[in-house]
């Protein structure tokens, strides 16, 4: 063997000892696109880490197959205690009396007492705002709102129907589109009275605790420029901006204080109504606004005897 003959053998020698040992430097190691970590060098696949679940089932007759009972849904942040557990499969090849009876068994002590109280409550503010029109984003707000107040303090009977119109009351605030507690109590067919009571104790709560005193705005009450877009989207008004002026300038000299920020509000559209010509009656204003004839009339004459003299 010649000189060129033995330099080219050192060089196979050298190249092939890189390629087993660039591996182990961690500096040549990447992540490739399908979540598997190659070298560098000589691209070889190092390991491979997957995150996706693992369906098989591993048992005595596996070939290969699938079995859900395996994996769990993700953990739920309003019932982390009955998110952990496990569930008795209902295939019909495994099943018969006795495994039905250790599966209703099971599913009757997979939630606590606690748990199935809050899962009860959430399960009334969902499908109330569902059928009512309110949004998801609500939805959700309301239920951490209502978990706050249930790690406080416990309220049962009517007590607690007020306290959950409350939690919506709230979300509907935090959401930026505010409803009146007279809307929200026929929406949950329960009496204005309790829900007043209850927005009170809710707050108080909440402000007794350093923790959670910020999840609620500072404000006690809705004003009357919160309802100006909610009110004129139904009633097809496009110059919400006037009306809310008009709003601002009844609420910033306290004009009409002793009404309440609904009458307020629905007195403003009917005067923007009246001086624009519009075609929306008393009657329409009544049917959107929930405040009866009578006080919006009463209410339209207090602003026009403010602002027309």
């Amino acid at each position: 063997m010649d000189n060129s003959d033995d330099c080219l053998f050192e060089s196979t020698i050298f190249n092939n000892e890189k390629k087993s040992s660039c591996c182990d430097i961690s500096e040549n190691i990447k992540l490739a696109k399908d979540s598997s970590y190659i070298c560098k060098i000589c691209e070889k696949q190092i390991s491979f880490i997957s995150d996706a679940p693992e369906w098989r089932y591993y048992g005595s007759d596996d070939s290969k197959s699938s079995d859900p009972t395996r994996c769990g849904p993700p953990i739920n942040a309003y019932l982390p205690k009955s998110s952990m557990g496990t569930s008795v499969s209902n295939k019909t090849n495994r099943c018969d009396n006795n495994t039905n009876k250790v599966r209703r068994f099971q599913n009757w002590n997979s939630m606590t007492y606690k748990e199935r109280s809050l899962n009860k409550v959430y399960n009334t503010i969902t499908t109330t705002c569902i059928s009512n029109n309110i949004n998801q984003k609500i939805i959700n707000e309301a239920k951490s709102l209502y978990s706050l107040i249930a790690e406080v303090k416990i309220s049962r009977g009517v007590n607690r129907h007020g306290i959950i119109v409350a939690s919506v009351f709230f979300a509907c605030k935090n959401c930026d589109v505010p409803r009146s507690d007279k809307e929200l109590s026929k929406i949950f067919n329960v009496d204005n009275k309790v829900v007043t009571s209850g927005i009170k104790k809710f707050q108080e709560i909440l402000r007794t605790n350093r923790s959670y005193n910020t999840r609620i705005y500072s404000k006690n009450s809705i004003s009357p420029i919160d309802l100006i877009d909610r009110y004129c989207n139904k009633l097809n008004l496009n110059n919400n901006d006037e009306i809310k002026d008009l709003c601002n300038k009844i609420s910033s000299y306290n004009l009409i204080s002793e009404n309440t920020p609904p009458s307020i509000t629905a007195g403003c559209i009917y005067y923007y109504i009246l001086k624009n010509n519009l075609d929306i009656s008393k009657k329409d204003i009544h049917d959107v606004c929930e405040i009866s004839e009578v006080t919006i009339n009463k209410c339209y004459k207090k602003i026009s005897e403010l602002l027309d003299n």
